[in-house]
């Protein structure tokens, strides 16, 4: 017990002296003593503070839901903080910081409350809830970025605080937050023997006295109210809560110490966080010799990001993910020939068409309509790729976005044009099918692995939250395009033209011509590997070519209209909530569906705020926030 302490609070002195001792060289004696005073010394107190506070949030979390893979982030926690902490600074500017920690606070209950909520609804499991938390915790994120992009004249600096910006320029902070700090560390204190309680499993648990559920709560709302603290300080600094207590075990088992003590534990997962955030914020000022300073949050999100998946490929994680239950459906709420359901879709499309496209007699008809039409090609395309993603991950919370595959379409395209501001359509469409086919290496190569379903699903978040942060840091460098960048990441159909909609048409035509013989075999996969093989068809060489088709599709729509969130989860879901389950019908139901609600939400993003524009992206992030509101009440139902 010393041993491990020593160590940990040794290491953390040093990493302390190191930072204040040695600060870049300033010449003129008082300004050192001043940047001293009001920057390095109240910035490492901070970077200490938050990383503890993290550390032990992280800690409460997966003691009580008794889960290794939660914590602030991946729970979506910190996410929900930060959209309530950048929804107070929206509307109410001159906001005290006690202000912001209440909307961050509202946010963060609000958000752990909806994943807790659909994860029950599908019947629980430890990685489904990681899942469902990351999945909203991306939205979410997504959501705060957006503002905080569109409302950048009102709130200067907000981009940095939303990425993690754990810098101080005096001490003014620090006074306000030291003591809801202390006191919030020291409630964990108090609960420490009724957390020692859950390590024995719920049931044990209750027979010594304890009552689990109102207890568990409690615990919760602690964590909530210590991540939603640290992220209204700091902003977003992700997975600090997922590896500080890891480590904390992991330094205890090589000590040869047993877990039970959780007051040693939790002292250790202290100091570690208080580390972690003190070397990202390191590694962010040591930077400065180079003209830039990337916020803190992007280090941590750098560090977390793998670790992560380590943990996933873990002999534990193996085995957590193959007991789980993968088998999640929809309860359909019409019972009507898919034939019917066919016609009404495609009468359905072209009354939107006759509604949104303009005569050509009006002004500007022409640009409008080609608008109109790469939205619904667009649609077609995301919807057909979440589509074949959700049948072949099994899991119906599975899309483009969260499988990784337009995050890193994404990242690569902001090389593209931070490199090359003015890059034509043909160098965004090659770019994002590199990063595309990067993706579908790594994922072909855990279907090789025989990973889970849920691990190949939590794979793809890992990857979109790791690409996030990654265009995030391109970003800050190219800060002279970063507000038209972030704009045409929002996903708009803004720069409409024929040139984007012949590619993509032909695209769409050749993916057709290469599913159609698999519409049969589609059926089928959702059965797993051994049933099919005992009626002689072999699926695993057939995966890694439709996810390549999901994959080349998704690229060239993100290459087209930008990063549209949600079309690929939310039109395979309305198919399926009409009934349909068999492949020849879901697919083009599915894209009729997609390609309805993108032309409307791209109408809605030009006329509702005329003669300003919203990007579709952001209204389609509406559309899809409330589907899953929706999902607390309808939809998802455990199948025997």
């Amino acid at each position: 017990m010393i041993k491990s302490l020593s160590i940990s609070g040794v290491i953390l002195l040093s990493l302390l002296c190191g930072y204040l001792f040695f600060p870049p060289v300033i010449s003129n004696a008082s300004l050192a003593t001043a940047m001293f005073d009001n920057v390095w010394l109240p910035t490492a107190l901070i970077a200490l503070l938050t990383g503890a506070l993290l550390g032990s949030s992280g800690l409460l979390i997966q003691t009580t839901l008794d889960n290794d893979f939660a914590s602030p982030s991946t729970l979506g926690i910190a996410a929900g903080a930060l959209l309530g902490a950048v929804l107070i600074r929206i509307l109410v500017p001159a906001a005290s910081l006690n202000l912001i920690w209440a909307g961050a606070l509202i946010g963060s209950i609000l958000l752990s409350l909806a994943v807790l909520g659909v994860s029950q609804l599908i019947g629980g499991g430890k990685l489904p809830i990681v899942l469902i938390g990351m999945a909203l915790g991306l939205s979410a994120g997504a959501l705060s970025s957006l503002l905080i992009i569109y409302f950048e004249n009102q709130m200067d600096g907000l981009f940095l605080w939303g990425s993690g910006q754990v810098l101080q320029t005096s001490t003014s902070t620090l006074n306000q937050t030291l003591i809801p700090i202390i006191i919030s560390l020291m409630l964990t204190v108090f609960m420490l023997p009724k957390l020692a309680l859950f390590l024995l499993g719920d049931t044990h648990a209750a027979s010594l006295g304890l009552s689990v559920k109102p207890w568990r709560w409690a615990v919760l709302l602690l964590a909530l109210i210590q991540a939603a603290l640290a992220t209204s300080i700091v902003g977003m600094i992700g997975f600090v809560g997922l590896m500080a207590p890891h480590m904390t075990r992991l330094l205890l088992s090589k000590c040869h110490i047993g877990g039970r003590n959780m007051l040693l534990q939790w002292v250790l997962t202290l100091l570690i966080g208080a580390m972690l955030v003190l070397v990202a914020e390191w590694c962010s000022r040591s930077l400065l010799f180079l003209g830039y300073r990337l916020p803190t949050g992007a280090f941590t999100a750098l560090l977390g990001a793998p670790y992560f998946v380590y943990l996933l490929f873990q002999r534990s994680g193996r085995v957590l993910a193959a007991t789980e239950r993968q088998s999640l459906t929809l309860k359909p709420l019409l019972h009507v020939s898919p034939s019917t359901i066919l016609i009404g879709l495609f009468l359905l499309l072209l009354i939107t068409l006759y509604i949104c496209l303009e005569p050509f007699s009006n002004t500007g008809a022409t640009w409008i309509n080609q608008r109109v039409l790469l939205a619904g090609l667009g649609g077609i395309g995301l919807a057909c790729a979440g589509t074949l993603l959700q049948t072949l991950f099994k899991n119906p919370m599975a899309s483009p976005d969260i499988s990784g595959v337009s995050a890193f379409a994404i990242f690569i395209i902001a090389c593209v044009l931070v490199i090359s501001p003015a890059a034509n359509h043909l160098m965004l469409v090659i770019a994002a099918l590199t990063g595309a086919g990067i993706v579908i290496g790594l994922l072909s190569w855990g279907l090789k692995q025989q990973l889970s379903v849920s691990q190949l699903a939590l794979f793809g978040i890992v990857i979109t939250a790791f690409s996030g942060t990654a265009t995030q840091i391109l970003l800050t460098f190219g800060t002279s395009t970063a507000s038209v960048t972030m704009m045409w990441l929002a996903g708009t159909t803004y720069g409409a033209s024929i040139d984007r909609i012949m590619p993509l048409s032909m695209a769409l035509i050749l993916a057709g011509v290469v599913i159609a013989p698999y519409l049969r075999n589609l059926d089928l996969m959702p059965l797993g590997e051994i049933l099919p093989r005992t009626l002689g068809v072999s699926l695993k060489g057939q995966r890694i070519i439709l996810l390549i088709v999901a994959a080349s599709l998704t690229a060239i729509c993100v290459s087209s209209i930008g990063s549209i969130s949600f079309i690929g989860l939310l039109a395979p879901h309305c198919a399926r909530l009409l009934g349909l389950y068999r492949h020849v019908h879901l697919l083009p139901a599915s894209a009729m569906t997609g390609a309805i609600l993108l032309i409307y939400a791209d109408n809605l993003g030009r006329n509702i705020m005329s003669p300003n524009e919203i990007p579709a992206g952001l209204m389609v992030s509406v559309i899809g926030s409330l589907y899953f509101l929706l999902l607390l009440f309808i939809a998802y139902r455990k199948k025997a």
